[in-house]
């Protein structure tokens, strides 16, 4: 499982986002890394055991796990590194554009989830058709009971519309979620909960319950 030298890390860095600093703590970054390297291994593992999309992609953690530096070209904000870890596991790889399983390691503010975030504009749109044309389907995926006790916030989005989108009636049975720029769910822990070994199955058994999301998501 995870240790708790990762999370002493990320709170280290949070304070001291420096190069210097990081350059003074390289050997326990690369001890951290190989621990979240091994973690991310072990759900890949896990997850293709019952998702035969993540199975048959073959992937590998180190390509699940986006770099800690950060792209400072278009941001007033020049801090170099990412202060969380996060894996992104897909179908075809992080870059795919496919629904996701994730976990994110940032201090006080950890969590794990899956679906889709922020879909470009044409899979988005494909995504509202298929939501519409399949409503009951989709709504039983998102009522569903496993999954609503995994995450009792449901299917959620960081962005909505104000107004239902163009090419859809706004008394649409399916108007939350036409209105949404995103479909996924997420559910927060303390840090204390990823470093029970214990835990493990159980952030399994809960991405589980997001197949069904992940597959409708997939299919457009």
């Amino acid at each position: 499982m995870l240790k708790k030298t990762t999370f002493d890390f990320l709170k280290g860095l949070k304070k001291n986002n420096t190069k210097e600093w990081f350059d003074k703590n390289r050997d326990i970054y690369r001890e951290v890394y190989e621990n979240f390297e091994e973690f991310t291994q072990n759900l890949i593992d896990s997850i293709s055991q019952f998702d035969p999309s993540i199975a048959s992609s073959h992937l590998l953690a180190k390509n699940c796990i986006p770099r800690l530096n950060r792209d400072l070209r278009f941001t007033k904000d020049k801090s170099p590194y990412k202060t969380y870890l996060y894996t992104v596991i897909s179908s075809g790889g992080r870059k795919s554009g496919n629904a996701v399983y994730y976990v994110m390691l940032d201090p006080d503010k950890c969590c794990f989830g899956a679906g889709s975030f922020q879909p470009d504009p044409d899979k988005l749109k494909k995504l509202r058709q298929e939501i519409d044309y399949n409503f009951e389907e989709w709504i039983k995926i998102a009522e569903d009971p496993k999954f609503k006790t995994a995450f009792p916030d449901g299917i959620i989005a960081q962005e909505s519309l104000q107004k239902v989108p163009n090419g859809f009636d706004a008394a649409n049975p399916a108007a939350t979620f036409l209105k949404m720029k995103g479909f996924f769910a997420r559910q927060y822990y303390a840090d204390s909960f990823f470093l029970k070994k214990d835990n493990f199955e159980d952030i399994v058994e809960r991405l589980k319950t997001c197949l069904e999301l992940n597959n409708f998501v997939n299919r457009v």
